[in-house]
Order: structure tokens, then sequence, then C-alpha cells
């Protein structure tokens, strides 16, 4: 039994575990913000992270030796910004940044509303402090570019507003409700000159991870005006920002380095923390050599697909569980466990199988078959046994879910074929009535030996006779249709 001193340390360890693997898969696109990452401790991990990966760079892949130690320092007093207790804390930093020296600056999270409507989720820019002449640049950047339809803009603003500027920063560190934009608009207020820079394109989010892809974005733009002065770029030539230009792939590259900085000494976080990384490979398309699954994995439905498998794996909550430990789970636990993502047999969307629309069954196949084939795909990737073992048992939930669904559709279309055969006979069947309808009346009429306008009423008498015999045979198909379909229904209820 744990003394309380150990069990205090294990809850600590089990709380910074956690961090991190928010944080990876946050940065890795594999999830949204649904743990509110945006504490003080939260971006104290962040910044610390990006220090770790700059210090571990010996080949100039992010930036020159010359710069990195200026910039690592420049991190480091972001970090530190949220322990600042006043604001003239800031304002001391603001004095102090070099003049001209883009690896001199202090970098902020500006968390904000984005609408009127305050249920819709707040948003997150990254804001930079630079010093020129005698202006303070406050480099804005925003993948989603919803303030001024620019994902880069700057914002000039004299030195003589060197406290109010503190200020403004200081006070929003923290979120506060405020109108739409409050942040920005409060910048363009204080500022002699605001100036976007279209030349700069970035891809937007694919989810709704800002609280760490907006800061990476603005380092990524920090090390980028390291190399090259985005204050003088050409207008008319547009640039994407990347990590290294000479790498075939430098965001993948990024990404290893960022995950071999989330590392420690701990050999079971790090199985874990590779754990997630393969989702990543996975999504690149460089895991396996033939996935199964031929899609453009640059388009946003790709990176749907990769979210739901990831958000469907239950050996990532049995981790967190473990507190970065191996899970030793026992496999009943985890059948029932799996009813959670997967859903209950019988059920689609928390509705009766029997009862959900014909086209959603249709879309709930496909969708089933593509998880099928992403799990069983990474599954020879896989090298932790226990997460072997969950993954077989998704790939069974979901083949038993699929051979359900696949059957309640042939069902369903054999019924509409039944259907469609008794409407072919029922028309046959009057079509057949009609004629022989027609063959009596004309019949009885040319037996009569009647003149030419008894003729002609006796044939005004025989048409309103034909169609009120079609009626009546019409009402009879269709009553005995509707007790053929309802037999059918009754019965295949009781047999389920």
């Amino acid at each position: 039994m744990l003394t309380k001193e150990e069990k205090e340390m294990y809850e600590q360890k089990a709380k910074e575990f956690e961090k991190r693997v928010n944080m990876l898969a946050l940065s890795l696109s594999l999830k949204r913000n649904d743990k509110f990452f945006h504490k003080r401790e939260d971006y104290h991990l962040l910044f610390s992270t990006y220090i770790k990966m700059l210090e571990n760079d010996q080949n100039d892949f992010f930036v020159e030796k010359d710069r990195k130690e200026k910039i690592i320092e420049s991190l480091e007093r972001a970090k530190a910004f949220y322990y600042f207790e006043h604001k003239k804390q800031l304002e001391t930093v603001f004095k102090k940044l070099i003049n001209d020296d883009p690896s001199d600056f202090i970098l902020f999270p500006a968390i904000m509303q984005v609408e009127e409507d305050k249920k819709v989720p707040k948003h997150i820019v990254g804001l930079t402090v630079y010093k020129k002449n005698k202006y303070f640049v406050v480099l804005k950047v925003d993948k989603e570019n919803y303030y001024d339809n620019a994902q880069v803009s700057c914002f000039q603003i004299p030195s003589s507003k060197i406290k109010s500027l503190s200020q403004l920063l200081f006070y929003k560190r923290v979120y506060r409700k405020g109108e739409p934009f409050f942040i920005l608009k409060c910048l363009s207020d204080l500022s002699s000159e605001v100036k976007v820079i279209p030349t700069i394109k970035m891809k937007k989010q694919t989810t709704g991870n800002c609280v760490i892809s907006g800061l990476e974005a603005s380092l990524r733009m920090i090390l980028f005006n390291c190399r090259t002065d985005i204050f003088c770029l050409d207008g008319e030539k547009t640039v994407t920002p990347k990590w290294n230009f000479d790498h075939s792939d430098s965001t993948l590259e990024m990404r290893r380095r960022f995950l071999s900085a989330v590392k420690g000494e701990n050999k079971a976080w790090n199985q874990h923390f590779d754990y997630l990384f393969d989702y990543y490979l996975y999504r690149k398309g460089v895991l396996v050599e033939n996935p199964p699954l031929k899609m453009d994995t640059k388009r946003k439905y790709w990176y749907k697909h990769i979210r739901l498998a990831f958000s469907m794996d239950l050996y990532i909550p049995e981790m967190l569980k473990n507190g970065g430990r191996l899970p030793t789970a026992e496999d009943s636990q985890l059948k029932e466990n799996l009813k959670t993502p997967l859903g209950p047999l019988g059920k689609l969307s928390k509705t009766d199988i029997r009862k959900s629309d014909f086209d959603d069954l249709t879309k709930a196949t496909e969708q089933l078959s593509n998880q099928i084939n992403i799990f069983q795909d990474r599954f020879s990737s896989i090298k932790i046994q226990r997460a072997k073992k969950i993954t077989q048992e998704i790939i069974s939930r979901l083949k038993d879910k699929s051979q359900e669904i696949q059957g309640e559709i042939q069902q369903r279309e054999k019924e509409m074929e039944n259907v469609r055969q008794t409407d072919e006979w029922s028309y046959q069947m009057l079509g057949e009535l009609v004629l022989k309808a027609v063959s009596q009346a004309t019949k009885r009429s040319t037996q009569s030996p009647i003149g030419l306008n008894a003729k002609g009423r006796a044939g005004k008498a025989i048409f309103p006779e034909l169609i009120e015999h079609s009626n009546k045979v019409c009402h009879e198909l269709q009553n005995a249709k509707q007790i053929e379909v309802r037999n059918k229904k009754q019965s295949r209820q009781y047999e389920k």
C-alpha cells in the first residue's frame, strides 16, 4: 500500500503525463482542445518543450547558431511572463528589447471571442512584440484570419505608449469577457499604423487546436523572420514560411524533433508518446508502405477519419488512467468499455437500426469500412501488446456492427424488391380487369337493337361504370398490398 507521500507523488506524475499526452495530441491535430489547455502550467510546459527542441538542434535546422541562444532566452522570457506579479515587470522587459533584432522578442498567446454569441468557442492567436526604432511592433499571427482577413499583420505602436501596451497585455494574459476581438481592437487603437502582410499564406487549422497551433505558427514565423525579413517581403510573391526550406518535409521533421523534446527518462511514457505519434505518421502516409485506403492524405476528410479512429482507441484513456504505466485491465472490462465509443449493437447514433433512414445506414457502412481498414492497417506497426489486444477487439466490434447494418440494408432491399414486384402485379391485374370490363360493356351495347342516339347514350353510361369499377379494383389491390407489407413486418419483428 502506498504512503501518503508516494500517493501524492504518483498523482503528480500522472497529471504531468496527461498534460504531455494532451499537448502532443493537440500539436499533431489528432484532437480538438477538449481538456482546456490554456492555463499557465500548460503554456509553461509548451514553451519549455520548444526551448528543449531548439537546444537539441545541432545542425541549424531551425535557425543559425549565432541566433539560437537569443531565441531561447526570448522563449524563457515568454515562459516567465505567466508568473509576473505586476505590469511593470512586463514594461521592464519591453524597455530591454534590442532594437531591430528578430531574435529578441516576447511571445504571447491572446485568447478572445470572435463572435457576439458567447457559446461560440473562443479563439487564440499569437502576438509577438519586437522593438523597431521608436516603435514597438506587435506581430499578429492567426491561421484562421478572423480579424482583418489576413493571417499575418502588424501593429506599429509608439514607444511613448509602452505603459498602455504593458497594461493591456498583462491584463489580457488571463481571458476576461469582452466584445469580439477586444485585444486586437485595443492594439489598433494604440497603433499609429496597422499593416497586413498579404503575401504570407499558411494552411488553416483542421480542428479546434488553436491553443497550440496559434503559438506554433507564431514560432515558425519568428524563426522564418530570422532568415528572411518578413517586413520587407515582395508584395507580389506569395510565401509560405517553413521550418526549414532545405528539408523535403520540414513539418514532419519538426514534429519528430518536438516528439523528442516531449520525451524524457521514463521509458513507459516514451512508448506511449511513440504510440500517439504513429497516428500522425499514418495520417501522413509514412507509417505503412501501401495503405488500403486510397485517399488524399492532405484532404480534411482524411484528417477526420484519423481523428475518429483516435477517439475510438480505448488504449489511450486506459494508459491515462494508469498514469503512464503499461495497462493490464481485464478483457471483460474492455468489452464493456467498447460500448461507449462504438455504441451498442442494434443502435446507430442512439437510434434503433430498424428505424434508421436507409441513407444513414449506407453512410454508416462506408464509414465503418474505412475505420476497419485504418485499425487493420495500423495493427502491424503497434509495438505494445496491450494496445494490440485492444485494437483486435475494436476491429471485431466494428465488423459485428458493420455486419448488422449490412443485414438490415439487405432486408430492406429485399422488401423494396417485393413491393416493386407487387406493384407490377397490381398494375397487370388492373389492366386485365379493365379490359375485361370494357369487353363486357361493349358486348352488351352491341347486342341491344337501338338507334344511333341511343348507342351514344349507352356509351356515356358505360364509361362512368368503368371508372367506378376500376376505382373499386384499385382500392381492393391497395388494401391487399398494405395487409401483405404489414404481415411481413410483424413476422420480421417476431423473428428478431
